[in-house]
């Protein structure tokens, strides 16, 4: 059976996040695509003065990576104009197919168009704080890239229900409730939990991610067969945020 032929599914129940995504199919990819993944990603950051470091991590009996993109402090909010621009050129260096540009891309404006909702403002005059950071905007471009690498186009993608954690988190706009609007917007008509942790487990960013990417969502996932675990950077009652991403031979069932 080809790998394309296998389902892949999206385990989202400890959260999900532009840098756990980009991780957990870090995690899933053979030696020789770690390689370019790493080669690309590492150029995307350099042109924009940063870089990006990737480390084995473990929590509990689960074992993957962890991504972090290390910038100079960043002050100052974006328009998104700029924002894109900038995720174009990132692509660029990323050497993103057309394909893995506009998935990108897409990931991209619905992220605006929440915002936009949220601020009650037009999309021209939108501000970008968190996403228009400089790792913000290579969590996005980096999407694309797994998007090419693993020919994500291709394949049945299929979701879990996505916790989105509960209680506040602060933000540029100071304490906000979770899920934060624009997080909320991106949710609908997606299955999510609250819970079962306090604090923002599922990102804006990682949400547009699987928005754009799965067919569907199951209530209940299969055992893993080949995985993949991409690791967060917080801890939710002792136990860090993670993203799984695994293959199953044959199609899915509806009753999972």
């Amino acid at each position: 059976m080809k790998a394309r032929d296998k389902t892949l599914y999206i385990d989202m129940t400890l959260g999900i996040s532009g840098d756990m995504f980009s991780a957990a199919c870090y995690a899933f990819m053979g030696e020789a695509l770690r390689e370019e993944f790493l080669m690309r990603t590492r150029k995307g950051c350099m042109g924009l003065g940063g870089n990006m470091e990737l480390r084995e991590f473990s929590c509990g009996s689960e074992r993957g990576y962890a991504v972090a993109h290390i910038f100079p402090r960043w002050e100052r909010g974006i328009s998104a104009r700029e924002a894109s621009e900038t995720i174009e050129r990132i692509a660029c260096d990323l050497e993103l197919s057309s394909e893995g540009e506009k998935y990108a891309m897409s990931i991209f404006s619905d992220l605006v168009r929440a915002e936009s909702k949220a601020h009650g403002v037009g999309t021209d005059a939108v501000h970008l704080h968190e996403i228009g950071r400089p790792a913000g905007l290579i969590n996005i471009a980096s999407a694309g890239l797994c998007y090419d690498l693993l020919e994500l186009g291709a394949r049945e993608i299929v979701g879990s229900f996505i916790s989105i954690g509960r209680g506040g988190v602060m933000t540029e706009h100071g304490w906000l409730s979770v899920p934060t609007p624009a997080s909320a917007d991106l949710l609908a008509m997606l299955k999510s939990s609250p819970g079962p942790s306090d604090g923002e487990m599922a990102t804006p960013t990682g949400i547009a991610i699987v928005k754009n990417l799965i067919s569907k969502q199951v209530d209940n996932l299969p055992m893993p067969g080949r995985q993949g675990v991409g690791f967060g950077s917080k801890s939710f009652e002792g136990v860090v945020g993670y993203t799984r991403l695994f293959e199953k031979d044959g199609p899915v069932n509806e009753g999972e």
